[in-house]
């Protein structure tokens, strides 16, 4: 009775969502509030010929069905709307899948982060809302990266840069702050989401070239050209008068100061975690220097706690 009820109350869901959504046809509703439902309860391979077994559709009609475009980004999109707190920020983060064959669209080598090495099979990038206060994220979209030569010499960055991008909108409507992980702390990742307004945090190296911020009082006097940055930040043992300390709590010292990134060329806010015992330590990235320092480890501690996302060091076919 309560497996029934679920999924009545998954199918109401489904059918009211779908209302909202502009420009889907009735056989593509019918196929989607089918599908999800019955999702959950297949036994066995996901593949077509075993999908059928559960439908009302044939064989070729569910191969016809899942060929056919629908915006998983928009259908998820209105589904957590409602159902979040009001501290949101978007999650991405490319995860390799194991596939064998060589006819596979999108097959090629892709790094495993299990294995700590690239492997063959397929990648999908993962967008995800993260909920900041409770650290849980939401799918929103999987985003199959394309093999090498799909992609026409267009390298694989530019290829994440993308995905983002064509749903700015959207993204931008739930949270300006995209989290992902050290990979991308490029300047071909960052520039291009910084310019469409969408503020960037992520995990630095931990040999990152960083210079502390030139004081209007330290600049050169009379005519010439300002110093763009001061001295090197020396990561191994900062000079914490220049270090704002926000928090001390379990052997671990957390440090924020608005610095010069000599990647990017400009002004970032900058975490740094020490722990105390073994002076080991990580450091993360805002590119909103307005960002406040607590407010950016409280970002990066509920990303490290979501069940999809762990900022520290993909849709697929059927």
């Amino acid at each position: 009775m309560l497996q029934k009820t679920a999924f009545l109350y998954t199918e109401c869901v489904i059918a009211a969502i779908l209302e909202k959504m502009t420009g889907i046809s009735k056989p593509i509703a019918k196929f989607i509030s089918t599908t999800i439902p019955l999702w959950w309860g297949i036994s066995g391979r996901y593949n077509f010929m075993n999908l059928a077994r559960y439908y009302n559709y044939s064989e070729q009609s569910i191969r016809n069905g899942f060929e056919r475009a629908f915006n998983f980004f928009d259908f998820n999109y209105l589904l957590l709307e409602e159902h979040l707190g009001d501290e949101k920020i978007i999650a991405f983060d490319p995860s390799y899948i194991y596939k064998s064959g060589k006819k596979t669209p999108g097959l090629g080598r892709y790094w495993s982060g299990t294995a700590q090495q690239a492997l063959k099979g397929l990648e999908t990038g993962e967008l995800a809302c993260v909920d900041v206060q409770s650290g849980t994220a939401f799918h929103l979209e999987a985003l199959q990266t394309p093999g090498k030569a799909e992609r026409n010499e267009k390298s694989i960055v530019a290829h994440y840069v993308d995905g983002p991008l064509a749903r700015m909108p959207r993204m931008k409507a739930m949270s300006k702050y995209l989290v992902a992980d050290g990979y991308f702390m490029k300047k071909d990742f960052i520039r291009p989401m910084v310019k469409e307004g969408m503020q960037i945090i992520t995990k630095m190296r931990s040999d990152a070239n960083l210079c502390y911020v030139v004081r209007e009082e330290d600049q050169p006097k009379g005519r010439g050209r300002r110093r763009p940055k001061g001295k090197k930040i020396n990561l191994k043992k900062i000079d914490k008068r220049k270090w704002k300390l926000i928090e001390r709590k379990d052997g671990i010292e957390i440090y924020t100061a608005v610095v010069y990134c000599v990647t990017l060329k400009e002004e970032v806010r900058v975490v740094y975690l020490l722990d105390v015992s073994t002076q080991k330590y990580e450091i993360f990235l805002s590119t909103d220097i307005e960002l406040s320092g607590k407010k950016s480890s409280l970002i990066t501690a509920s990303v490290s706690k979501s069940n999809s996302f762990y900022v520290m060091p993909g849709n697929m076919p059927a």
